[in-house]
């Protein structure tokens, strides 16, 4: 008889796995309701919004993807944080005026 190997994940990696899909889930549902409930709100709260979004995403990329895949994630979302740092300057200068 031939015994099949079975290969499970390792728990660490799976309660990572796990962890960060419901972290990112509860910033989805946060984008939703900022949207619904508070339209006009400020742009500061969304730019937070997405830069923890951004974290969230690059630390699931980290239990999903390749080493090359995973410096490439990184890199775009280094990009995105001075995007926003940017915008963020970009609104301040406004409000001044």
């Amino acid at each position: 008889m031939d015994a099949d190997i079975i290969e499970f994940p390792e728990r660490g990696r799976e309660h990572r796995l796990v962890s960060a899909t419901a972290r990112l889930e509860a910033i989805v549902r946060e984008v939703e309701r900022f949207g619904a409930d508070e339209p006009a709100a400020g742009v500061d709260q969304l730019l937070a919004i997405m830069e923890r979004l951004g974290d969230q995403l690059v630390d699931l990329a980290n239990l999903l993807l390749d080493e090359e895949s995973k410096l490439q994630t990184r890199r775009a979302f280094i990009s995105l944080s001075e995007k926003i740092a940017e915008t963020r300057d970009a609104f301040e200068l406004l409000a001044r005026k």
